[in-house]
């Protein structure tokens, strides 16, 4: 990853496992520049069959490769990705300011139907166009290519510079926080109602969570504490 300060990050990272995933392939792009950067990496550990399913990379292709080190590289204030707070997660949680797509694209195009990556490329070109680039999804380089293009595409609708990181960063951190459960044993319940041991466990434990409904979550922790105070 090369040395940056004054521009922001496209970054996608592909790991090891589900549960407390380490990165074994890790892809940049200078939004500034277009310079991509893209290197595998060994997790010290056996990469679970379930992974190596969805994006193909076996303990073979890792094999004698150096650990990621975060303290190895100099980033820049932003980091850019699609769900970007597991990125962040994984790499390390460095001290940088994030801009997730999925909020940005939220605010950008609300009339589309989906926000998942593919699908997002897929309403914004079309099927056909799109398959190029969603036939690499799941390659770290190939999603931070499409995290790339989906930026620019928001930034163009927004009428802001795709440089002017700021009010990318703002745009992106007005979207409202969720108010149900979108998913699991309590799916459609106000998170206002589902037990606190649950939504901290879910903190805990599932690290690709939407960003809407990651600080929905923070914020009922944060409400429990005050009333304990």
């Amino acid at each position: 990853m090369p040395s940056l300060t004054d521009t922001a990050l496209v970054i996608d990272t592909e790991t090891d496992q589900g549960r407390d995933p380490r990165p074994i392939q890790v892809a940049t792009i200078n939004v500034a520049t277009g310079f991509e950067w893209m290197k595998y990496f060994n997790s010290g550990r056996a990469i679970s069959p379930v992974v190596i399913k969805v994006h193909g990379i076996t303990d073979d292709d890792v094999a004698g490769l150096e650990r990621f080190d975060l303290q190895a590289f100099d980033l820049p204030t932003y980091l850019i990705g699609h769900n970007v707070r597991f990125d962040w997660r994984v790499i390390g949680r460095p001290t940088t300011k994030l801009i997730c797509t999925v909020r940005l694209a939220r605010v950008a195009f609300p009339e589309w139907r989906y926000y998942g990556q593919s699908k997002c490329i897929e309403q914004l070109l079309g099927k056909s166009a799109a398959s190029e680039l969603t036939c690499a999804a799941h390659d770290a380089l190939g999603d931070a290519r499409m995290c790339y293009l989906l930026y620019q595409a928001c930034c163009t609708r927004l009428q802001i510079a795709p440089t002017d990181f700021a009010a990318a960063h703002a745009i992106a951190n007005q979207a409202n926080p969720a108010s149900r459960m979108p998913f699991g044993k309590y799916k459609g319940r106000l998170i206002t109602e589902v037990p606190i041991g649950y939504i901290k466990w879910m903190l805990g434990n599932i690290h690709n969570l939407q960003p809407s409904l990651y600080s929905a979550l923070r914020q009922r922790v944060k409400a429990e504490d005050v009333q304990k105070d």
